[in-house]
C-alpha cells in the first residue's frame, strides 16, 4: 500500500531515540522494555501529546523475551499510555522498526487511527538464551512430579551437554549462512574490494564523529541514564571512533572467510542496544492539535528475494517501486539514508542502482534506477559507526533523514533497509 493514490496524508510529528550502545557495554543492565520505555516516555513528554489521544502503539523488535512477548503492549502500559490503547509488536529482522512505521501509516491511511506511536527497540545484551530440547523436556517432566523423588527422577540421566546453553545464531535457516558470510558472497560477486569496503567504513565513522562533535544530531537523542547509580547520562553513540584510520582498518583480519575474506569487524555494523519512537498522525489531526510536522510519507515499498541469491540486495528491488509510487526519480532525492549492515552490502546496492544490466535481468526494467550521489548518502554517518540495534535501526534511519532534510533545506528523501530473509524496504519522505 502506498500513499500516492490516497487522499489522506500521514505526518511524522516528531521522533527521537536513545543513543546506541555497543552490546555488552553501557546499556547491558537495561532490557528492551527499559529502553523502549525511555524513548516512549520522552516522546510523550517532548510532544506534550495527551496520552488519551493516542489510538495505537506499534513497535518492532527481533529478539523478544518470553516475559514480554508483546513488548509494545508492555512498553505502552509502563509509559503512561492508557490501558484502553491497543499495542502490538512486529518483527521483520533489521526492518522491524520500518515495518512498525508503515503499519502505523497504513492504520492512519485506512482511517482506523488518527494518532499512532511507532518505532522499535533491541537489547542484544539481553538476548534470550535457550536450553537444549532434552533439558527442557526434563524440566517439564519434573514440574509434573508430586514429590521430591518424582521431581528429581527426570534429571538422573542428565549429561553435561544437556545443560549447555543453546545460543541463537544470526544465520539464515534456509541457507545456513550468517549475514556476514552472505556479505562476503556479495563482495565477491559484485567485485567490491577490501579497500573500497574499508574506505566506506572510515567515511561512516568520520561523518558520525563530525555530527557528534558539532552536536547536529542532539535533537533526535534522549539523554539516557543507566543503572546502578543513574548519575551520568549517555549522550552519544559509543561505537563511533574519532581516531580511526585506514591503516587500522586494513590491519583487521577477515571475520567470516578467514583465508580469503574481505568483510571484517571494522567494515561491519556492531551489534548494539537502543530504542526509537516516533509520533505519527493524519495531517488533519496534527494541524488541529497545533503541531507542525517534521515531514510526510510520500510512498514506500517492500521486496523479497531468494536468500540463497544475494541476501542483502533488497533495497535495489524495493527502491524503484517506491520511487515510481512517489512519482519521483533518484535525482529528486535531496538526501538518502541506507542502512549499513556491511560496507559490501551498501556498495553492492549502490552498484546495482546504477546498473542497466541489473535493471533488465533482475527487475525486468529497461533502465537503471540511477547513479547515487555519494555526498547525499548517510551524511551524519551510518550503522557501521553508529551501531545496529536490530529492531530500532529502521526507525533511526527515518528520523535521521527527516532531521537532515530540515538542516539542509531539502524536500525529498529516501530511506532504505536491507534485512535477513532476503527482505528490503524503501520509503520516500517529503518535508512539505
Amino acid at each position: 500500500m502506498s500513499q500516492y493514490n490516497n487522499p489522506r496524508r500521514v505526518a511524522i510529528v516528531y521522533g527521537l531515540r536513545t543513543p546506541f550502545a555497543k552490546a555488552g557495554t553501557l546499556f547491558k543492565e537495561l532490557t528492551s522494555l527499559d529502553l523502549g520505555k525511555i524513548a516512549t516516555v520522552e516522546l510523550v513528554n517532548r510532544t506534550e501529546i495527551d496520552p488519551g489521544e493516542i489510538d495505537k502503539v506499534i513497535l518492532g523488535t527481533v529478539l523478544p523475551s518470553i516475559k514480554t512477548s508483546n513488548l509494545a503492549r508492555e512498553i505502552a502500559l509502563s509509559s503512561g499510555i492508557p490501558a484502553s490503547v491497543p499495542a502490538f509488536t512486529v518483527t521483520s529482522a533489521c526492518a522491524s522498526a520500518t515495518q512498525a512505521f508503515t503499519n502505523a501509516v497504513e492504520s492512519i491511511l485506512s482511517g482506523d487511527s488518527e494518532v499512532v506511536v511507532a518505532g522499535g527497540v533491541e537489547s542484544i545484551s539481553d538476548f534470550p538464551v535457550l536450553f537444549s530440547k532434552r533439558f527442557r523436556n526434563m524440566l517439564f517432566d519434573s514440574s509434573k512430579g508430586k514429590n521430591l523423588l518424582q521431581k528429581a527422577k527426570p534429571f538422573l540421566k542428565m549429561g553435561v551437554s544437556d545443560i549447555a546453553p543453546d545460543i541463537p545464531a544470526i544465520a539464515e535457516r534456509s541457507t545456513g549462512l550468517t549475514m556476514g558470510e552472505s556479505a562476503e558472497k556479495m563482495a565477491r560477486q559484485n567485485q567490491i574490494s577490501r579497500a573500497e569496503q574499508d574506505s566506506f567504513a572510515l567515511r561512516s565513522h568520520l561523518l558520525a564523529y563530525k555530527a557528534q562533535k558539532e552536536e547536529i544530531i542532539r535533537k533526535e537523542m534522549v539523554n539516557t541514564f543507566v543503572p546502578p547509580d543513574f548519575e551520568e547520562p549517555v549522550l552519544i553513540d559509543n561505537s563511533v571512533k574519532s581516531d580511526l584510520s585506514i591503516e587500522a582498518l586494513s590491519a583487521l583480519k577477515p571475520a567470516f572467510d578467514k583465508q580469503y575474506g574481505t568483510v571484517t569487524a571494522g567494515n561491519s555494523a556492531p551489534l548494539s542496544d537502543g530504542a526509537c519512537a516516533m509520533l505519527l498522525m493524519s495531517d488533519e489531526k496534527a494541524r488541529s492539535l497545533g503541531y507542525k510536522p517534521l515531514g510526510y510519507v510520500r510512498s514506500y515499498a517492500y521486496s523479497a528475494l531468494d536468500p540463497s541469491d544475494q541476501l542483502l540486495m533488497g533495497p535495489a528491488y524495493s527502491t524503484p517501486v517506491a520511487l515510481e509510487r512517489a512519482g519521483l526519480s533518484l535525482k529528486d532525492m535531496d538526501l538518502i539514508e541506507i542502512h549499513e549492515a556491511f560496507s559490501a552490502q551498501v556498495l553492492s546496492n549502490i552498484k546495482a542502482f546504477a546498473s542497466k544490466k541489473f535493471a533488465e535481468e533482475k527487475l525486468s526494467r529497461t533502465k537503471a534506477i540511477g547513479e547515487i550521489d555519494i555526498d547525499k548518502v548517510n551524511v551524519t554517518g551510518g550503522s557501521i559507526a553508529i551501531g545496529h540495534p536490530f529492531g530500532a535501526t529502521g526507525g533511526r534511519i527515518i528520523m535521521t533523514l527527516l532531521y537532515g532534510l530540515h538542516r539542509r533545506q531539502g524536500n525529498f528523501g529516501l530511506a532504505t533497509v536491507c534485512a535477513a530473509g532476503g527482505l528490503g524496504a524503501s520509503i520516500v519522505l517529503e518535508k512539505e
